[in-house]
């Protein structure tokens, strides 16, 4: 019981880690493109910073440490400000999510490489599990975020280079298709839970993004010859 209680408090640790450095980072460098490509819309709300506070909402870190996702506010944009609107808006579209799953690398790297100085060591094990498990979420928050959903940056970049027609359907029953978003989005977040286990289109989207990401992870530790027991009921859990 204690040790469940332990793995508890490290994997909110681990969203901790999200909530006050990984989602503040995204949401700076996503404020930081659109200001370099001509809005400073970001800017004057506040949200050039890596303050977690200036991005977040009660409600959003509740979800985080309850259930491991959530959402930060909405960082407005404003379209008239942008010199070619197309290639501008995909590219702050894109900002946030790859600067998750490029953060995704960063602490699996971190992780490995500290516990490869030690791998006996119960206090290294430990934050190895934290920076793995924040990983992990890390590259969650990264593919959800470009699932072509509405609002998600996915959806921004697809509806940039979608025909005229499908612009008129869109608006014309946005208010539909904002409601089977949120739908489909729970769907897709809960897909794991509702079938046991059997399939889950996150997990399925994360191990193809992994056969490119972990490519780019050189910092592998040789868990196998550690003999804490923390190693196999933590790491191999994570």
């Amino acid at each position: 019981m204690e040790f469940k209680i332990y793995r508890v408090f490290l994997t909110l640790l681990s969203r901790g880690i999200i909530l006050t450095a990984v989602m503040p980072l995204a949401c700076y460098i996503r404020v930081l493109a659109a200001k370099k490509l001509g809005d400073s819309t970001g800017e004057r709300e506040g949200r050039l910073t890596l303050d977690f506070r200036k991005h977040t909402d009660l409600f959003g870190i509740i979800l985080i440490f309850a259930f491991g996702f959530g959402w930060s506010k909405e960082i407005n944009i404003d379209v008239s400000r942008l010199k070619k609107m197309k290639r501008d808006v995909t590219l702050i579209s894109l900002a946030s999510p790859v600067t998750y799953l490029l953060m995704y690398v960063v602490l699996r790297n971190i992780g490995g490489l500290l516990l490869g100085f030690a791998p006996s060591s119960f206090v290294l094990a430990s934050l190895y599990f934290v920076l793995v498990r924040a990983a992990r979420a890390s590259l969650f928050f990264g593919i959800i975020a470009l699932l072509p959903i509405p609002p998600l940056d996915g959806f921004n970049i697809f509806y940039q280079f979608s025909p005229p027609k499908f612009r008129r359907w869109y608006f014309t029953n946005y208010q539909k298709i904002t409601m089977w978003s949120r739908y489909i989005l729970l769907a897709v977040f809960f897909m794991d839970s509702l079938t046991g286990g059997e399939f889950s289109i996150l997990g399925f989207l994360a191990y193809l993004w992994r056969l490119l990401l972990d490519n780019l992870i050189f910092f592998v530790p040789d868990v196998a010859e550690s003999t804490l027991k923390i190693l196999t009921e933590l790491i191999y859990m994570a």
